[in-house]
């Protein structure tokens, strides 16, 4: 398997050595001849053999036994520089770096051109962290094979290592002056001149680069956005119309553009020229939103510039509306923009490829809640969510309301008990799903539920004015509790004085109460502050009236409800006919 390696190690020791003969072509007989072969003294065959032998040690992986050949090679043959050169590579492998410099630089000192002693010193050197020796040692590589770019930027490595970034932009200066303008070294140049914070010089590379090669756009790039990190915008736009005119193509100048008209405060130019851009299709509909979403902060892109933001995203969606990936980010914007059908669209979109994630589906549920005659569909939808998370409140309550909306009102009960159970920590939903159990109990006849849900209601919200009001109302209808019914009306129009639907319940509870007097104040209250009285103000107010003896004024009143075309026609009419039974 060494065979190989020791061929070359061989030829690679003959040439250290020296010790070659070649066949050369006489000029003038056109005959071969045999240069004279040097003899080579038995010691040196030996020392040859001892090299070898060394060399395949280390290769096999017994360095210490390589370097103990080397040692005896020194120790018989002082002179001998590939035996130190050799030492001191193993020695920088292992670690030795203080002992593989000097037996590099014994080699060195016996052979002071040979290049591979030099370069090989120069690493040790920087190594170790001794520039100065290491810079010295290259600076005369470089004059002894000048031609050799390598050099040149190994030697301004170590410069820019060394914090000599003066130093290191001269090397490539000499570069310059061998090979002429290039890109790689002038943009080498201009990052040297910014960390030195000379923005002039950094400039002034890139613009001689622009003048080299005038038909390549990136150097017109760079230097419109320097001129912009510079706020100088005139030579910033200088720049930007330049690109425009060579490519006028350009995907990304109208980009750049619309940034410039922003840094200057013109944020109508900006939004043209970011639409401009978006209506080149050479950039995806993923990128053209990661540029609008990074040139609009969120408070910019929701608030106060919405009016360009949401336009922009419409450009670039119609013509990649549908892919998964934009669907979330556009169904959002579409959402916030009450565009509720087209936010579905997309939200439907991301799911039929992935219903995993929850939050989606509730964003969804949303939307398809505020689209009108919508109850069949969401109801679906409502049904697919409670499978896929039925852990999930939300889902029960939406299916609910639509239960409830249809007067099913157990199937209603049903999925609101069983969404109010994971609804717990939720004090928002719990109460949400309490209220409307207690109408659904209450319309069914199951009072004694209806009255304790609305107990578990008060423990969340205790001063919830509207659902106190109910509580009082429905217990005087049934005539259970009156008391407790007063206290709780009493709170609520202390509350609130003028608000017509506590007035009457609580001058409805009067009268049930056989208080009469006090009922009427309550109930004509309630109708003096209601611009449109209802019919069960109305129906109330003649109830009072009869009790109080005044059937004309009870009839005039009980036909004002009738008026109404959500009055009970056949109750009031039997009691404009008969009075109250």
């Amino acid at each position: 398997m060494h065979k190989p390696y020791i061929v070359g190690t061989i030829v690679l020791l003959l040439l250290f050595q020296g010790c070659k003969s070649i066949e050369k072509q006489s000029k003038e007989t056109k005959k071969y001849t045999r240069l004279p072969i040097v003899e080579v003294s038995e010691e040196q065959l030996k020392i040859d053999a001892m090299l070898i032998d060394a060399k395949t040690k280390d290769e096999l992986g017994y360095p210490q036994e390589a370097i103990n050949i080397y040692r005896n090679i020194i120790k018989q043959k002082p002179d001998y520089s590939v035996a130190y050169y050799e030492m001191g590579t193993i020695l920088f492998a292992n670690g030795m770096v203080d002992s593989a410099i000097y037996y590099n630089d014994k080699a060195l000192k016996l052979s002071p051109k040979n290049m591979w002693y030099m370069l090989q010193q120069a690493t040790y050197n920087r190594s170790a962290g001794d520039f100065k020796k290491a810079i010295k040692i290259m600076e005369k590589v470089i004059k002894q094979q000048p031609e050799v770019m390598e050099y040149y930027y190994e030697l301004a490595n170590m410069h820019i290592t060394n914090n000599q970034i003066d130093k290191a932009i001269g090397v490539f200066d000499r570069v310059e002056k061998r090979v002429g303008k290039s890109e790689t070294i002038s943009l080498q140049k201009q990052r040297l001149w910014k960390v030195l914070g000379n923005e002039d010089k950094a400039l002034q590379e890139i613009e001689e680069l622009a003048k080299a090669f005038p038909a390549d756009n990136k150097y017109n790039a760079i230097l419109a956005e320097m001129y912009m990190g510079k706020k100088d915008y005139k030579k910033a736009f200088e720049y930007y119309n330049k690109i425009l005119k060579n490519n006028p193509s350009d995907e990304y100048i109208h980009i750049s553009l619309a940034n410039y008209y922003k840094q200057i405060g013109n944020a109508e130019k900006a939004y043209q020229e970011l639409k401009l851009g978006f209506e080149n299709n050479d950039l995806s509909a993923k990128e053209k939103l990661s540029i609008l979403t990074t040139f609009y902060n969120a408070e910019e892109f929701y608030g106060e510039k919405s009016k360009y933001t949401f336009d922009l995203v419409n450009v670039i969606m119609k013509n990649d509306p549908d892919t998964m990936s934009q669907s979330l980010f556009y169904g959002d914007v579409l959402m916030r923009q009450k565009k509720y059908k087209e936010a579905a669209h997309q939200l439907n979109t991301y799911i039929k490829m992935d219903s995993s994630d929850y939050n989606i589906w509730e964003a969804l549920l949303i939307c398809e809640s505020e689209i009108p005659n919508n109850d069949d569909r969401l109801a679906q939808l409502c049904g697919r969510a409670i499978n896929l998370f039925p852990f999930q409140p939300m889902p029960y309550f939406m299916k609910g309301v639509i239960h409830y909306s249809r007067y099913d009102y157990k199937e209603a009960i049903k999925l609101l008990e069983e969404g109010l159970k994971w609804s717990s920590g939720n004090a928002v939903f719990q109460s949400e799903f309490l209220m409307l159990l207690t109408e659904c109990y209450y319309r069914i006849g199951e009072y004694d539920k209806c009255f304790a849900h609305f107990d578990e209601f008060f423990k969340l919200k205790p001063n919830d004015m509207g659902m106190l009001n109910n509580y009082a109302y429905y217990l005087s209808e049934l005539d259970k509790r009156l008391e407790d019914a007063e206290k709780m009306s009493k709170r609520t129009i202390e509350a609130q004085p003028k608000n017509s639907t506590f007035l009457d319940t609580y001058g409805w509870i009067m009268y049930k109460m056989g208080r009469y007097e006090e009922a009427e104040k309550y109930i004509k209250q309630a109708i003096d502050n209601n611009k449109e009285p209802s019919a069960t103000l109305y129906e109330h107010y003649g109830d009072i009236m009869q009790k109080l003896n005044n059937p004309d004024e009870a009839k005039t009143y009980w036909k004002k409800a009738l008026e109404h075309k959500d009055a009970e026609t056949k109750r009031l009419n039997d009691k404009i006919n008969n009075g109250l039974q």
